[in-house]
């Protein structure tokens, strides 16, 4: 395992973690892990490294609709 990127917004994080399968680099995963106030809340696998790239973006976005959030936090779209 080793650390790929990270990015972070305000109280939010996510953490790109690439996930060696085997020598052949078409078998590795990714590994978005995130964040909010650094409580872990949430680890998804993606096969490719754009489809993380993509979550952990959406994830660190303030007041994104789509991206996971706590049970306490309200979100308002307007």
């Amino acid at each position: 395992m080793e650390i790929y990127s990270e990015y972070q917004d305000g109280d939010r994080k996510a953490t790109i973690t690439r996930l060696k399968r085997s020598s052949d680099p078409r078998f590795d995963m990714w590994e978005v892990s995130m964040f909010i106030g650094g409580k872990p809340i949430q680890r998804s696998t993606m096969n490719n490294e754009n489809d993380a790239e993509n979550l952990a973006e959406d994830f660190v976005r303030s007041g994104s609709g789509s991206a996971p959030t706590l049970l306490n936090e309200h979100i308002t779209n307007g």
